[in-house]
């Protein structure tokens, strides 16, 4: 049986994806030239834009989920 996250517990798994990809920003600085750091930057920005897309559709308020920024400026 599958069962729906309270909008806390979204606020939460958003929370820590920002926190992981504030730290995939500063090794990716420190590692330009490597592929799999730009990648994994790249990755980071993509579930966090998708996540933002979704909430956007359904109209919740982005603040409530730490995602009323531009994301070009985080990654």
């Amino acid at each position: 049986m599958s069962e729906l996250l309270s909008k806390d517990g979204i606020a939460y798994i958003v929370s820590r994806v920002l926190d992981n990809a504030k730290d995939a920003k500063e090794e990716y600085e420190n590692n330009r030239d490597d592929a799999f750091y730009q990648g994994k930057n790249l990755a980071y920005y993509e579930i966090l834009d998708t996540i933002k897309n979704e909430l956007e559709i359904k109209e919740e308020d982005l603040k409530d989920y730490g995602l009323d920024l531009l994301l070009e400026d985080l990654l």
